[in-house]
């Protein structure tokens, strides 16, 4: 249940908004930069490592999110399944080999059947490099183009290092490359590895 919990914990665990112009290859092709808030449904694979005192512990995602549902598959190192969360607008489930779970919603989903308090929907911020709406900042940390360098929310540090810009029709987005959290005895590492976004 502790490699179980880790695993889970992790993957749910990361601005202002400039309009751009850019020419490629072709002058013709112009694509307007906006900023990560400016989307909120994706489709995004990622690899992730926890570090606690039961040792570490890495794996990847694939997490969609869509208008009406959300779906997050947990796979070990080896590519295999190890759990999926399906969330709708009235019920999370969580279903791995041997149990399933429902919630009505993530948040209780893991108090109820792990026992666990964590801000899952904080997760849905952080990734795209942004802090959450939902929980007190602490303290906050921008470059000198205004991406979060560092954030503190609900005693989680979280921290940024790379980018990756994402196309999307004619639109085209920044968001972090990779991101530690760390909180007591947790160190969180998360790297995005592919995002795909609806033309929009």
């Amino acid at each position: 249940m502790t490699r179980l919990i880790s695993t889970i914990l992790l993957t749910f665990l990361i601005s202002g908004c400039s309009i751009l112009p850019w020419s490629g290859d072709d002058d013709s092709e112009i694509l307007i930069f906006l900023s990560a808030d400016q989307f909120n449904t994706w489709d995004l694979t990622a690899k992730f490592s926890v570090t606690s005192p039961e040792g570490t512990e890495s794996g990847s995602v694939r997490w969609i999110v869509g208008a009406e549902e959300e779906r997050l598959d947990i796979l070990s190192p080896t590519g295999a399944a190890v759990a999926r969360l399906t969330v709708t607008g009235d019920q999370a489930r969580l279903k791995t080999d041997d149990n399933e779970y429902t919630a009505p919603d993530a948040e209780s989903l893991f108090k109820e059947a792990l026992d666990l308090q964590f801000p899952v929907s904080a997760m849905r911020s952080w990734i795209r490099g942004l802090e959450s709406p939902d929980l007190p900042l602490h303290s906050i940390k921008k470059d000198s183009e205004g991406r979060i360098t560092t954030l503190v929310q609900n005693g989680w540090t979280v921290e940024y290092s790379g980018s990756l810009s994402i196309a999307s029709g004619h639109y085209r987005y920044e968001v972090p490359r990779r991101l530690s959290a760390s909180k007591d005895e947790f160190e969180i590492r998360w790297a995005n590895t592919e995002w795909q976004i609806p033309v929009q």
